[in-house]
């Protein structure tokens, strides 16, 4: 399912209920009509169903192979040697281009082969599409399998997305800085979590988490997932591989 932040009103279905959502900017910050849910279980639902815009995600629109680690021939772990992943796609756009194709039917499989690797480098190249993409293949919980979080994260996060709202509508970038240094630390904090979690020191070669630890992992996504939102509702232009 996936939300887009230029409807004017948006219609969710959470336990039943049929929840109106109104923008109120056209940044896509929204307010929720009370409608009897409770707040923070909807916001809970509304990030862990999308909490990366739709637009970022753009293995989601090609194409895609269920092992792109396989694919580019890098090992399957968390751990990205981005300068070697890009010697591997290159060799392979250059070896899969449809002008070296025989034919015009040649031509067409490599074109669809030469996207799915495209596909695989960006979702390998992000690195919460990365975990997500080696959680599924160690037959961890998807998103919306397992939605947990420490105790009281919910509703810090609200009380901050409160600070940010406010911090956007008096024009303040003194608390704008503090809220996007607290998301950056965050979100460093997550990535390394998860960084460990998959593939342990790193002279340890052959770590394999079990299963608890691939609860704690998806557990570490979801948190994770809040501090990419939120730095993307403090900076609309961020990039997450610029981080």
């Amino acid at each position: 399912m996936t939300w887009s932040r230029e409807l004017h009103s948006l219609l969710m279905i959470f336990n039943g209920v049929v929840v109106p959502v109104f923008p109120t900017k056209p940044d896509g910050r929204t307010r929720l009509k009370e409608t009897g849910v409770d707040l923070v279980d909807l916001v809970d639902l509304v990030d862990l169903v999308d909490p990366v815009d739709s637009s970022r995600r753009t293995w989601d629109t090609a194409p895609m192979t269920s092992d792109p680690f396989s694919l580019l021939g890098i090992p399957v772990r968390f751990r990205l040697d981005r300068d070697d992943l890009q010697r591997r796609a290159t060799r392979m756009a250059s070896r899969l281009h449809p002008d070296r194709a025989p034919d015009a039917i040649a031509a067409a499989t490599c074109t669809d082969e030469l996207a799915t690797v495209h596909a695989a480098v960006r979702l390998l190249e992000d690195d919460l599409g990365r975990a997500e993409a080696l959680l599924a293949m160690r037959g961890g919980p998807g998103p919306g399998e397992d939605h947990g979080l420490p105790d009281g994260f919910l509703e810090s996060m609200l009380e901050i997305r409160m600070e940010l709202e406010e911090a956007h509508q008096l024009d303040d970038e003194v608390g704008r800085s503090r809220l996007e240094i607290w998301a950056k630390g965050e979100w460093d904090s997550r990535r390394e979590a998860v960084e460990q979690l998959f593939d342990g020191d790193a002279s340890d070669s052959i770590h394999q988490p079990g299963s608890d630890g691939l609860v704690e992992i998806r557990r570490e996504l979801n948190r994770w997932r809040y501090s990419q939102r939120m730095l993307e509702q403090i900076d609309p232009g961020m990039n997450a591989l610029d981080l």
